[in-house]
């Protein structure tokens, strides 16, 4: 394992735009607005590389799915065909190596109607728009997701007051039907950024 972080970490830096001392990573990646520290970030993107290879090897090449790493606990979410693909994208999540915990949100596909689909899409889109302007909260630390009415939201929160904006933002957008946040407060980090 320790031979496959060595490999991650130099092609990460051979791809490095600018100079080590801005810290500015890979294309739009910038270590300073991410309150993970460096090697927690890398631990957590190596992790989500390691779900999806999981996935993409065993055939679910079509499955609209989304992998979050924070902190070491991998957050799934988006679609599914049948009740046995939910559960087998836990098992290769809990079978990845870093991996503390795993929070399956993923909904099966024939429990969402088109129309449902169209307004989950428009939600997220309204929600990021939110998210970018205001200048509370550093949109680039958060993902979100919409299913059935239900924003998932995923990220690190800067201070709690953050999180309290962006659950706020989130709650504000019509048609929602309740707001799941899986956001940590960067202070509860396992590995704090030092620098």
């Amino acid at each position: 394992m320790k031979f496959l972080k060595v490999i991650f970490i130099s092609l990460f830096l051979t791809s490095c735009i600018g100079s080590l001392t801005s810290t500015v990573f890979g294309i739009g990646v910038n270590i300073n607005l991410d309150p993970r520290s460096p090697g927690l970030y890398l631990d957590d993107k190596l992790a989500e590389t390691l779900i999806i290879k999981k996935i993409v090897q065993n055939d679910y090449k079509q499955i609209f799915l989304n992998v979050k790493v924070i902190d070491g606990t991998a957050i799934l979410s988006g679609r599914v065909e049948k009740a046995e693909d939910k559960l087998k994208m836990t098992k290769f999540a809990w079978e990845t190596a870093g991996i503390k915990a795993v929070r399956n949100d993923i909904v099966i596909t024939d429990e969402t109607s088109f129309k449902q689909r169209v307004k989950d899409i428009l939600i997220s889109s309204q929600l990021s728009a939110a998210l970018l302007i205001n200048k509370k909260i550093n949109s680039r630390n958060y993902n979100l997701e919409t299913i059935n009415g239900k924003i998932y939201i995923y990220g690190v929160a800067r201070t709690s007051s953050e999180l309290e904006e962006v659950i706020k933002e989130a709650k504000l957008i019509p048609d929602v039907a309740e707001v799941v946040p899986s956001i940590i407060l960067a202070d509860n980090l396992s590995r704090k950024n030092y620098l």
